[in-house]
């Protein structure tokens, strides 16, 4: 049985009735990241029962060498079908859909991360406050070329190779080779979690002539070809979407980079995918329905299928029927700026978000 052939079955003899009462004609914009592109044409399928496939994107020069996509099988109009493809489902990238969800241009954004610091201030300066939480769990993932010998690195050699200090990688127990690492760009999906969660404010050193450029794929086409190179991607994108064997998935702090040890926060770079909205949303929507809905056991359901990780019992989610002066969901940052829905030990910063956009911090200590 083919990798491909293993992911979860999308024939829907007896389609779940969730009650949401969406359907072509009000199903809302909903834009993210490219990682998050199966997801959201999954959630498409699940409410408004059409059968999907995975297939390998077509046109490639080397068979089973190119991305996994999701392919709706529409049993609607081509009209309909076009209105669902061009106008409800966007896909302009993590930094592209929090602008356009900012703007109004779309009302809900599926995305690997939260809202970075640009989109934070590109919202205040327009007057908007958004609102987001968690709804599945994902990992940032480092890859090299599968000739690398090293499947293993701590946090600190990770950390030393982005600051410049170490540079061969003989000094972490590879072949006597210069190490040539590779970065995202600004505000990218991946580089923000890389910044915050892996180098939590160490200075990056500069590799102008090693970016990788915008797209999803560039790490892995730099890399299939270069035995001394690093670089990162969501753990989800590298498992599910790629599976291809072109990179490999290396060890951190000897915790391998597995669905079980980012389900259990084993693996230290566990990250959440978010989903966000704008606090003024009118909350009788389909999309203040959909929002709602991701974090339901039927939502969860259906982001386990799509093979993200769903969230744990011990996760924030909450139904946003509740009443205004409880939050919708909590955060905590350590003091090194690593977010997480799941406090660590020590002092931390604990952030409640409430239904209107607010939020309220405040340091504490968890023993």
């Amino acid at each position: 049985m083919t990798a491909l052939s293993m992911l979860p079955s999308c024939a829907d003899d007896n389609p779940i009735d969730y009650n949401l009462n969406i359907d072509i004609n009000n199903f809302p914009i909903i834009d993210g990241s490219d990682s998050t592109d199966p997801l959201r044409t999954i959630l498409m399928c699940k409410l408004l029962g059409f059968d999907y496939n995975w297939e390998r994107r077509p046109f490639t020069q080397e068979p089973g060498a190119d991305i996994k996509m999701v392919v709706p099988e529409y049993t609607c109009s081509e009209s309909q079908e076009e209105h669902l493809r061009t106008y409800c489902l966007k896909q302009s990238n993590t930094h592209g859909s929090y602008v356009n969800l900012i703007d109004g241009s779309v009302e809900l954004v599926i995305a690997a991360r939260s809202k970075s610091r640009d989109e934070a201030v590109y919202a205040d300066n327009k007057g908007v406050a958004l609102i987001e939480k968690p709804i599945a769990k994902d990992a940032l993932a480092f890859i090299v070329n599968p000739d690398n010998p090293v499947n293993n690195l701590t946090i600190e050699q990770l950390q030393g190779i982005y600051t410049g200090d170490i540079t061969n990688w003989s000094e972490v127990g590879g072949k006597d080779e210069s190490i040539q690492p590779y970065v995202r760009n600004r505000n990218s999906g991946s580089q923000e979690k890389f910044e915050t969660l892996v180098m939590s404010g160490l200075n990056i050193k500069d590799f102008p002539e090693l970016q990788v450029g915008l797209t999803m794929m560039s790490p892995y086409y730099q890399i299939e070809d270069d035995t001394q190179g690093i670089g990162y991607s969501p753990f989800y994108y590298y498992s599910v979407i790629v599976d291809n064997g072109s990179t490999k998935a290396i060890a951190i702090n000897g915790v391998e980079m597995t669905k079980e040890n980012v389900r259990n926060n084993h693996y230290p770079f566990t990250t959440e995918v978010f989903a966000a909205i704008r606090s003024d949303i009118d909350r009788k929507s389909a999309a203040y329905r959909l929002f709602e809905f991701l974090t339901t056991p039927e939502g969860q359901d259906i982001v386990n299928e799509s093979g993200y990780v769903r969230l744990g019992n011990n996760s924030s989610i909450s139904n946003l029927d509740s009443s205004e002066d409880k939050p919708i969901f909590t955060y905590f940052t350590t003091l090194t700026g690593i977010r997480s829905i799941i406090p660590q030990k020590g002092f931390i910063v604990k952030t409640d978000v409430y239904q209107n956009g607010e939020k309220s911090s405040r340091k504490i200590l968890i023993k």
